[in-house]
């Protein structure tokens, strides 16, 4: 991150950090409580989330053609926003897991980022889909 921002303080670096790599595993009424943490560790640090701003309309563009897209448009931006957190969470991590209820979206969010990523900037991606309820400690690893 400091490396991508180096006009940032330290700290900034360090509220940020904090904020895109947990932000996405909340759940929607853990979200205010976790910024209110942030505000009481950096007041006054506001910083915008950076955004792939091709990614973001790569993914769109997917949703679209899918037919995935949503009449409200606050939703849709919902749908969007969670592929970019699967693929910021994924730039920083080297195994993620997605959970969530049967029919929530898993699947759909992990397709169209990898759709995105092939079909927007020719970067064949390969999906491996596991269950790991099915395997072995040893066979995971």
């Amino acid at each position: 991150l400091k490396r991508a921002t180096p006009e940032f303080s330290e700290d900034l670096v360090l509220m940020r950090a904090l904020r895109d790599m947990n932000m996405p595993k909340f759940i929607f009424e853990d979200v205010p409580l976790f910024r209110g943490l942030l505000n009481d560790l950096f007041p006054g640090a506001n910083i915008k989330r950076v955004v792939n701003k091709q990614l973001k309309d790569a993914v769109e563009k997917q949703l679209v053609e899918g037919r995935y897209n949503h009449d409200d448009k606050p939703v849709f931006t919902k749908q969007v926003d969670k592929v970019m957190q699967l693929y910021e969470t994924m730039l920083t991590r080297h195994t993620t897991m997605v959970v969530g209820p049967t029919a929530g979206g898993k699947s759909l969010i992990i397709d169209t980022l990898a759709k995105s990523r092939t079909k927007g900037f020719g970067i064949k991606t390969l999906l491996y889909p596991m269950n790991a309820k099915s395997m072995t400690l040893p066979e995971l690893y």
